[in-house]
C-alpha cells in the first residue's frame, strides 16, 4: 500500500506521535497488546500488526481487513489517503481525518485514521459501516470482530419469477402506452412499460439518500406494473429481472443501513386476487397490502401487519380509472370502459389526524386530510390525493415514525403505515428541488432528507417506486435531489 521511506519528515513525526498516543491508550485498556485479533465471518485474519484498542474505539489495519473481506487497497501518498475499493464501494481514509468519504457522501467517524507500525489504522466501526459489517469486541479473547449484515449479502429476489398462472392470452390491440387484454371474463389495460437502471441514476439516488440518514434504517420497495402478472408473454417486459438487477446493484454499495423488500414474490403469490385495477394504472389498497406486510416481515422493530378481514370496508362501484383517460378517443377507452372497477377501501384502525404542507418543516399548511377519503370514489381517495407532504399523527403509541418518499403508487402504501406507527410521514419527490408535478408552488423549495430527519428523527426511511420512477432519468434526479 505504501512505504514509510518515501513519506515526508513531518508526517514520519505525526505518524511516530499517533502510534505513541495509541500505545499508551492501549496500556489502558488491554494488558495483552500482542493477543488482539481480528476476526471477519469467523476466521482469524493474518495481521502484519496488532488492531489497537483505546477507551474509545478499536484501530484496525485497513490493508489487511480489506484483503480478508476481497477489496482492494490504493495509497496516494500525496494526500496520505488510503482508497478501499469492494464492488461499487469506494470509501477513502485519511490519514489524520476522522471523515470517511463513501460513494462520495462523508461520514464521521469515532476517531481519526493514523499510522500504524506497518501501515494505516482506521476505526474498525468506520470500517465495518464502510463495507455493510457489525463491529464487536470479544473481551475474553481480546478481539475485534467484524460480521457481514445480511441484508448486505442477499438479494430477496434471488429465484423469484412472476407467476404465469393468470397471463391473457387475448391481446386487443394497443392504444398509445396502453396494451388492452381480454382475460375471457372482462377487459384489463396495463401500461407497457419496462424497469431499466442501466445508467445506474435510480441506485445512486437510492445509496445517496441512505447514506444522508445513517441513523435510519431504509427500505427500497419497488413495485411492478399489472403487466408483470396478467400481460401475455409476448408482451411482458420481465421488470422481475429489472428489479433483481437494480437491487444487486444497491447491495453492491455495501449500504448497512438498506434494506430490499420484495414486493415481487408476495404480489405473485396473491396474483389470483384483485391486486391492480383493470382500468387504472395503479395497484389497488389490496395489492398495497400485501406489499406492505412484506415489509412489515422485513422490518423487525415493527409488528407484522393484522389479516385483511380484521379492517373496515367499503366497496365502491362504476370507477373507470386513469388508463380510461389514457386511451381517450380510441377504441381502447371503449373496451375498458365495458368493466368498470370496484374500488375496495381498508380503513385504518388507529384514530389519528393529519394534514398537508408545503414546506419541509410544516410551516405552510394546506388543509386537514384523510388517509382514506371516500367521497372521491378514485384513486386520489388514498390520501386525498397528492400533496407535498402529509402528516398523520396517530394513537398507535409505540413512539415510532416513518417517513415514506414517494410517487402515485405509495399513496395505498402509506395508508396501512398508519396501523403500524404514531408518526407517519408521506413526502412527494416530484413536488420539490424543481419538479413541476403538482399545483402547491413547492417545486422551488428545496427538500433535503438530511435536515428533515434532524427536525423530526424518523425511525424508518421507505422509499417506494414503480417502474417509472427508476427508468427515467429526470425522475431518479429529483429523487436524488432530496439528497444533495
Amino acid at each position: 500500500m505504501f512505504d514509510k521511506k518515501y513519506l515526508k519528515p513531518a508526517a514520519i513525526a505525526a505518524a511516530a506521535a499517533l502510534v505513541i498516543i495509541l500505545l499508551i491508550l492501549l496500556g489502558k485498556s488491554s494488558a495483552k497488546d500482542d493477543s488482539v485479533r481480528l476476526v471477519i465471518d469467523g476466521e482469524e485474519v493474518p495481521l502484519s500488526e496488532q488492531p489497537v484498542l483505546t477507551e474509545t474505539c478499536a484501530f484496525i489495519p485497513v490493508r489487511d481487513a480489506a484483503s480478508a473481506i476481497g477489496a482492494g487497497t490504493d495509497w496516494d501518498n500525496a494526500s496520505e489517503t488510503v482508497t478501499v475499493t469492494l464492488g461499487a464501494a469506494e470509501t477513502k481514509f485519511t490519514i489524520g481525518s476522522d471523515i470517511m468519504t463513501k460513494l462520495g457522501h462523508p461520514i464521521k467517524m469515532p476517531a481519526a485514521a493514523c499510522y500504524g507500525k506497518t501501515g494505516a489504522l482506521v476505526p474498525a466501526e468506520a470500517f465495518a459501516e464502510a463495507f455493510g459489517y457489525t463491529e464487536s469486541l470479544d473481551g475474553e479473547k481480546p478481539s475485534v470482530i467484524l460480521c457481514q449484515a445480511e441484508n448486505t449479502s442477499i438479494n430477496p429476489l434471488n429465484g423469484v419469477t412472476a407467476t404465469d398462472a393468470y397471463r391473457c392470452s387475448d391481446f386487443l390491440g394497443n392504444f398509445g402506452s396502453v396494451n388492452v387484454f381480454s382475460n375471457g371474463s372482462e377487459n384489463l389495460g396495463m401500461e407497457s412499460i419496462a424497469l431499466d437502471d442501466s445508467s445506474g441514476a435510480y441506485a445512486d439516488a437510492v445509496s445517496s439518500i441512505a447514506l444522508s440518514v445513517p441513523e435510519a434504517d431504509v427500505y427500497s420497495v419497488v413495485v411492478p406494473s399489472a403487466q408483470e402478472f396478467y400481460a401475455s408473454s409476448d408482451k411482458r417486459t420481465d421488470q422481475t429481472s429489472g428489479i433483481a438487477s437494480l437491487y444487486d446493484s444497491l447491495l453492491s454499495r455495501r449500504l448497512s443501513n438498506l434494506y430490499l423488500v420484495n414486493a415481487v414474490g408476495t404480489l405473485s403469490d396473491h396474483a389470483d386476487e384483485k391486486i391492480y385495477f383493470s382500468t387504472d394504472h395503479h395497484w389497488t389498497q389490496r395489492g398495497a397490502y400485501y406489499a406492505y406486510s412484506e415489509f412489515s416481515k422485513t422490518n423487525k422493530n415493527i409488528d407484522d401487519i393484522s389479516p385483511l378481514t380484521e379492517f373496515q370496508t367499503e366497496n365502491k362501484y362504476g370507477y373507470k380509472g386513469s388508463l380510461c383517460g389514457f386511451t381517450a378517443g380510441t377504441e381502447g377507452a371503449e373496451l375498458l370502459e365495458q368493466n368498470p372497477d370496484m374500488l375496495q377501501l381498508f380503513y385504518p384502525k388507529p384514530e389519528y389526524v393529519g394534514a398537508a404542507y408545503s414546506d419541509p418543516f410544516m410551516n405552510s399548511y394546506i388543509s386537514n386530510v384523510l388517509a382514506i377519503y371516500p367521497w372521491l370514489s378514485n384513486y386520489s381517495c388514498f390520501l386525498q390525493g397528492d400533496y407535498p407532504m402529509e402528516v398523520f399523527k396517530t394513537n398507535v403509541n409505540n413512539g415510532r415514525k416513518i417517513c415514506i418518499i414517494k410517487e402515485s403508487f405509495g399513496d395505498a402504501f402509506a395508508v396501512w403505515a398508519l396501523n403500524s406507527y404514531e408518526e407517519v410521514y408521506v413526502v412527494d419527490y416530484r413536488m420539490w428541488n424543481g419538479g413541476t408535478y403538482g399545483e402547491f408552488d413547492s417545486n422551488n423549495i428545496s427538500f433535503k432528507i438530511r435536515d428533515f430527519y434532524d427536525f423530526v428523527k424518523f425511525d424508518d426511511l421507505v422509499i417506494i417506486s414503480y417502474p417509472v420512477t427508476v427508468s427515467v432519468t429526470a425522475q431518479a434526479a429529483l429523487l436524488a435531489a432530496m439528497a444533495t
